[in-house]
């Protein structure tokens, strides 16, 4: 008699978890209000992880701090020019923003953007980011609030000049010929971002569509915006999005190049670029007409930052990463003696040739043999002397490399003893007017 009041206590608490379960999922995502008891049951919901929150803010460095490595803690610098570089970190209540000489170590300017001015348009997290930073001429600059609604622009005192909330945006910003931003992005609404929906044999699941986004450097005005799912079923690319490794982040877009220079047999000044994280792939798109000029896909995986080198040849940073998140049905095996090893040690940066539809592998043994390896993320800058800069945002480490080895490896010191900052897609110059 025991055993079954044991069973039917048993089955009633699973009832009551999964109808728990059930409150908890629709008060949290809105799709149903209890009316006085929405707001409590939410706030009891949040209340582990506020619990979680709150010990990693006062007892853990915030995940913008990483713990410099022993092998990193020694910095080398071989630079015989100058290299300049902008990137941001998080410094308590503000946001930092540094122009530095790498080979000086000389901070030759700073910018600011305090978190109580992003907290009026924005809920600002913890780990909340602000990049990249890309300079100006009027010695002001352009960053991004990362996977938040909002382009910042703000001037050489640190004021800022506008603001551009149309989108959110994320990842790599670049300038055109005409001198105006390119970067992905996503509608939203109220900084939740606004879905588009896929069926699958009449099973629906929300996914994230991307968006190109094309915004005047001068007045922040939004001159440009087109999803991808229309850029695909346009051009009849659809079969693709099955590729896409994550179904609610099908393509995962990560970088969108314009071409400045005069147009080639390849492509014409004003296309872009687009590099797709889960789908592996770069497209060649020309918004002028919203034709898909090129599919490019070859021996990368989870690829990041595609530039173009010549008339002939772009480049991209290949994580090199190995899908390890699959889910799959259990089979019955007999035991195996085989071993397949597919331990991913290195990242690299691929060169790829539009006259012989091939890639080169440049400084590739710098790459093995130092283990530079960043599993998302990571940004390279072919220099014109043809030395190469890496920022592996894994670790945190910054390199320049070339045929002879290693000209520079180096961390952003932190306030923290034992830790650097996470670098945040550091933009690099050769030469600056300031």
């Amino acid at each position: 008699m025991k055993a079954i009041r044991k069973l039917a206590l048993f089955i009633i608490g699973i009832f009551i978890l999964m109808l728990w379960s059930g409150i908890v999922r629709n008060v949290t995502l809105g799709q149903r209000t209890l009316g006085p008891l929405t707001q409590p049951i939410k706030s009891f919901s949040e209340l582990p992880s506020n619990m979680k929150a709150a010990y990693n803010h006062f007892l853990v460095a915030p995940e913008y701090y990483l713990k410099t490595r022993e092998a990193d803690k020694e910095d080398i610098n071989k630079l015989t020019y100058d290299l300049y570089g902008s990137y941001t970190y998080r410094n308590g209540n503000e946001f930092k923003i540094e122009l530095k000489n790498f080979r000086t170590n000389d901070i030759i300017k700073t910018w600011s953007l305090p978190v109580e001015y992003l907290s009026q348009h924005h809920k600002v997290g913890q780990n909340d980011r602000l990049f990249p930073a890309k300079l100006m001429k009027d010695r002001g600059l352009i960053v991004a609030c990362d996977e938040q609604p909002g382009l910042i622009r703000l001037d050489s005192a640190s004021n800022v000049v506008w603001h551009n909330k149309d989108f959110i945006v994320h990842h790599g910003m670049s300038f055109d010929h005409k001198g105006n931003i390119w970067t992905p992005a996503v509608k939203h609404e109220d900084g939740i971002i606004v879905p588009n929906t896929l069926s699958v044999d009449g099973t629906k699941i929300d996914y994230r569509d991307d968006m190109v986004l094309n915004v005047d450097a001068n007045t922040g005005k939004t001159l440009y915006s087109k999803s991808l799912t229309s850029i695909f079923k346009e051009n009849d690319l659809t079969e693709l999005l099955n590729k896409g490794s994550l179904v609610t982040d099908p393509f995962h877009l990560n970088d969108v190049q314009p071409v400045v220079a005069d147009s080639s047999r390849h492509f014409n000044k004003g296309d872009v670029f687009l590099s797709f994280r889960h789908l592996s792939a770069i497209l060649q798109f020309r918004p002028s007409t919203g034709k898909v000029i090129k599919v490019i896909e070859g021996p990368f995986t989870y690829q990041h930052d595609v530039d173009i080198v010549t008339d002939s040849t772009i480049a991209l940073f290949n994580n090199n990463t190995v899908g390890l998140d699959i889910k799959y049905n259990k089979f019955e095996f007999k035991p195996s003696n085989d071993v397949i090893q597919r331990k991913i040690v290195h990242s690299n940066v691929l060169i790829y040739n539009f006259e012989t539809d091939s890639f080169e592998a440049l400084y590739e043994k710098e790459f093995i043999k130092n283990e530079i390896y960043t599993e998302a993320e990571g940004l390279y800058e072919l220099l014109p002397n043809g030395d190469l800069f890496v920022e592996e945002q894994g670790p945190g480490v910054l390199w320049v490399l070339n045929k002879n080895g290693v000209v520079l490896k180096t961390t952003l010191k932190s306030d923290i003893e034992g830790y650097h900052y996470l670098p945040n897609w550091t933009s690099i110059y050769t030469d600056i007017n300031f």
